[in-house]
């Protein structure tokens, strides 16, 4: 133990600024911290034999041991202080900096186990309600479970929402995260999306970065800071979300019995801070095939693309029945149009096979989430726009579905063909994306959804829309039945102080500036007062929800635990 005091002290006495009052004092414990605290930790834990209170007061002493042999009495005299149970502001900010490099080390690999255990219950929506669907019911008693392990209170409430809790009185803080997940289209694939498993330092699954990883570093934040003895002063509360992904019944049934944290983190998209939101606003369209009949050509006979309307399908194929056409002419006619539509759209691929009677067409892109479709490729607009401006199929209802799609929406990604682009100074523009288009024998679906910043008026968009449909419909005689969803876009005023205070912490914890930003997705932050996003994804990293091959890097899922453990401990002894 002496020997790490030692090195511990000669790092202290490099950082000058830590004898110069305890604002300078945090600056330096956090690189202090970040270089040594595996060594203290461990040998802490090694002499505590694994107790956590115990292993937490070890540390403690070693660290203000060192500080008082480097001069920096004022840092050891605040932690001391603190630990007896007086906390001031400065205190508060030299104990959140310990806490999170305690549990960054205590706990790095519970929770890494947790967040893989949580990844393997497949809890995504049915025909059967989340709440009484057996996998959600089984997710829910192993968090109660763990909660208890931990020592946490744990309230479920009627399924909707799990609280679990720590600390009680003053104002109470809310870090709200989402248990249920995507869909998963299993061939798109390269693992077993429901494994959990840990591979060349990634954790793989559905649910990995949205949000299971997040819900495990919270509950051991939570844990991690009734280690440390200290008297909470204000209730922390983690709401675990059960439909977020679907239903969106869960947090506005819980508001209506019960009341929202006084301030809330949403923990379900990223880093920094966002403080404003898009408005979701999505549009199906239905059509019946009643009068479909074959006619002399290439004859679209089944369309299929998209599982989920956040999601920008990465496939999107078409069944071709040639009629008075040989297969053989078709075929080379398509393979050589297929080719001219590749060369001329960059990212473009298009398979044909012969197969049978009719001839499937594939169209392969790249799979992202639907409110940042910029970052990947549309397969299905590729597809529709392929058939509809090349292949000039026989008019029926699914070349007329086709030709929508290809004339409103197109490659655009602003809106202008529909007429509602629009943008704003802070939260960017409208962004559109066509998610899904299913035939059956009776019917077809075709659906797309926008994203739109504030300064629009969702009457009068919903109005264009209406008016193009009406004008479609009536040009080519195919008659809609739609059904339309909008919801308003979220602004918050990015200069609060609850705000600062969050890029304040981001900025302790990774050594960046961060500045509040808008998004395109849509969360938990529109329905609970006084919230904003913040995580779980890192700034430098590609956000990986809903697509084929979810995970969180190791590296991640451990800064993840120092964000959110610094911010308890921050709110929590506030």
């Amino acid at each position: 133990m002496k020997k790490s005091g030692t090195l511990l002290l000669a790092v202290v006495l490099t950082f000058p600024c830590v004898q110069q009052g305890a604002a300078a004092g945090k600056e330096t414990l956090n690189e202090l911290l970040a270089k040594k605290s595996t060594l203290i930790v461990s040998e802490s834990a090694s002499r505590a034999k694994g107790n956590g209170p115990l292993t937490f007061k070890f540390f403690a002493e070693a660290v203000t041991g060192e500080l008082r042999a480097a001069g920096d009495t004022a840092s050891a005299d605040l932690i001391g202080g603190a630990l007896r149970g007086r906390v001031d502001s400065s205190a508060r900010d030299l104990l959140a900096c310990m806490l999170r490099a305690y549990a960054r080390e205590f706990y790095r690999d519970e929770i890494i186990g947790a967040t893989s255990r949580l990844i393997r219950f497949r809890t995504f929506a049915t025909d059967v309600p989340n709440r009484q669907n057996p996998e959600f019911i089984r997710q829910k008693e192993y968090l109660r479970a763990l909660a208890d392990t931990l020592g946490l209170g744990f309230r479920d409430v009627d399924g909707f929402v799990q609280e679990i809790r720590v600390g009680e009185g003053g104002r109470s803080f809310g870090l709200m995260s989402h248990s249920d997940v995507q869909p998963v289209d299993e061939k798109s694939w390269t693992g077993d999306p429901w494994s959990g498993e840990v591979t060349d330092s990634v954790i793989h699954g559905r649910g990995a970065i949205d949000d299971k990883g997040a819900i495990a570093a919270i509950m051991y934040g939570m844990r991690a800071l009734l280690d440390s003895r200290i008297p909470i002063k204000n209730e922390l509360v983690l709401l675990v979300g059960t439909d977020e992904e679907s239903a969106n019944e869960d947090i506005t049934t819980y508001l209506q019995t019960n009341p929202p944290p006084a301030r809330t983190i949403v923990v379900d998209f990223a880093y920094p801070v966002f403080c404003a939101e898009k408005g979701w606003c999505g549009v199906w369209l239905k059509a019946s095939r009643e009068n479909d009949r074959p006619g002399e050509g290439l004859n679209i006979v089944d369309l299929q693309s998209g599982f989920s309307p956040s999601i920008v399908p990465g496939d999107a194929t078409a069944t071709i029945r040639p009629v008075g056409i040989s297969m053989a002419d078709a075929e080379v006619k398509l393979r050589n149009l297929a080719a001219e539509f590749e060369g001329s759209r960059e990212g473009a691929r298009i398979t044909v096979a012969r197969e049978d009677s009719v001839i499937l067409i594939t169209a392969t892109g790249r799979s992202v989430h639907s409110s940042v479709p910029e970052t990947g490729h549309n397969a299905l607009m590729d597809l529709l726009v392929w058939l509809d401006r090349d292949v000039r199929p026989v008019e029926n209802s699914l070349s007329l579905m086709s030709r929508f799609g290809a004339e409103y929406i197109g490659f655009e990604l602003d809106g202008r063909s529909l007429g509602i682009a629009h943008s704003d100074s802070f939260m960017g523009g409208v962004s559109v994306a066509a998610d899904m288009f299913h035939s059956d024998p009776d019917s077809i679906m075709f659906m797309f959804n926008f994203r739109i910043p504030k300064g629009t008026n969702l009457g009068e968009t919903r109005k264009t829309i209406e008016g193009h449909l009406g004008d479609f419909s009536r040009k080519w005689k195919i008659e809609f039945s739609p059904q339309m969803y909008f919801s308003e876009p979220l602004y918050n005023d990015p200069d609060t102080p609850f705000i600062r205070k969050l890029l304040d912490i981001y900025s302790d914890v990774t050594g960046e500036k961060g500045t509040a930003r808008s998004m395109g997705g849509g969360t938990y932050a529109r329905r609970i007062p006084n919230s904003v996003v913040f995580g779980p994804n890192l700034e430098s990293d590609e956000y990986l929800g809903h697509q084929p091959n979810e995970r969180i890097s190791l590296k991640a899922l451990t800064r993840n635990i120092e964000i959110l453990t610094h911010t308890l401990a921050v709110f929590g002894l506030d």
